[in-house]
Parts: structure tokens; C-alpha cells; sequence
């Protein structure tokens, strides 16, 4: 009897065991980080709130990669989404966060998190000069060099990966909304 009562006690505390790890697992899993967090509320000011977006992201093409997607909130209602995206440049890859919002279809925020492009070059993707043509961009634009986004001198590979992954990012907003859409009707 001790045997079968020490068996189940057992076999209850592993059960117990492995649930709570599962859930705190699954908790910290979508945690954003605070560093990121701080990132992700530059880019999208005014968000009161954003948590990972829980659906399924696009596969990759041409190298470029969105990385993660996040939901902005303010006062409770979604307001837009923020990508963060991997996109081949001319000495690495550059890791970019552009933020897209719901009301208006249109950037509202776009920096460059990583790169590695040349000094005094490609570097200057960083800048504010370059970065301010994309905000107001809708999700319709075509995001091409020559177009509507002009390149930096001597840094057309930098400044067409910023370029794509902003393309990258608009495309997949699209197909989300023609989701609902269709969910909807």
C-alpha cells in the first residue's frame, strides 16, 4: 500500500512539475526583453503596449528575413505592427525595425539595429537624412531605389537592403490584412 501511495504521489508531483514548467516556458518565451522593449517603443511612439505577433511569419527569400513582428497598442486597441528584419547588405547583414501603422497603412518609424557597412558609406544608412524619406511610406508603395527611395552615393547595396526590408515588411502587412478581410466577410 505505502508502494502505490508513494507511486501516485510521486507520479502527481512530475505531473505538477511539468506543467508549471511548460507554462513558465511558454511565459518567458514571449517576453520581450527590456533593451528590446526600449527599441520597439522608439520606433513606434506613443505604443502603450506591444506584445509578439502570434501568427505565422513568412518564409525567406533573397536572404531577407523577417526576424520577428510585434503588435503596438495604444489605450488597448492595436494600432500597428513593428517588424524586425534581416536584410542582406553590402558587408553583412543589417538588422532593421520598421514599424507600420494600422490607421494609416504608412511608416512611422524605421531604424537601423545592426549593421556593418562600410565607414562614411554605407554606414550613413543610419542616419536620419536617409531613414526620413521612408516614414509616410504607405504599404503600397514600391519601396525600389530610383523610384520612391533614393540611395546613398556610393552605397546602393546598403541602402537597397533598408529598401527591401521595408518591401519585405509592407508585402507581408498586406496579405494580413486581405487575411482579415476575407476572415470577415
Amino acid at each position: 500500500m505505502d508502494y502505490k501511495k508513494s507511486l501516485f504521489i510521486s507520479i502527481l508531483f512530475l505531473t505538477i512539475f511539468l506543467c508549471v514548467g511548460i507554462l513558465w516556458a511558454e511565459t518567458t518565451s514571449n517576453r520581450i526583453d527590456d533593451a528590446m522593449m526600449n527599441q520597439l517603443k522608439r520606433v513606434f511612439d506613443g505604443a502603450d503596449f506591444i506584445e509578439r505577433f502570434t501568427g505565422v511569419l513568412p518564409e525567406s527569400n533573397d536572404g531577407i528575413v523577417i526576424q520577428e513582428i510585434y503588435q503596438a497598442f495604444i489605450q488597448g486597441k492595436e494600432n500597428g505592427y513593428i517588424f524586425k528584419i534581416l536584410s542582406p547588405g553590402y558587408r553583412g547583414d543589417i538588422v532593421v525595425l520598421v514599424a507600420f501603422s494600422s490607421l494609416t497603412n504608412q511608416i512611422v518609424g524605421i531604424q537601423i539595429l545592426e549593421q556593418n557597412e562600410t565607414p562614411s558609406l554605407g554606414d550613413l544608412i543610419t542616419q536620419p537624412n536617409f531613414l526620413i524619406q521612408f516614414l509616410k511610406k504607405s504599404i503600397d508603395d514600391k519601396f525600389e531605389l530610383g523610384e520612391d527611395i533614393e540611395a546613398l552615393s556610393g552605397a546602393t547595396v546598403s541602402s537597397s537592403a533598408v529598401a527591401k526590408a521595408c518591401q519585405k515588411a509592407a508585402r507581408f502587412l498586406l496579405s494580413i490584412q486581405a487575411e482579415t478581410e476575407t476572415e470577415n466577410n
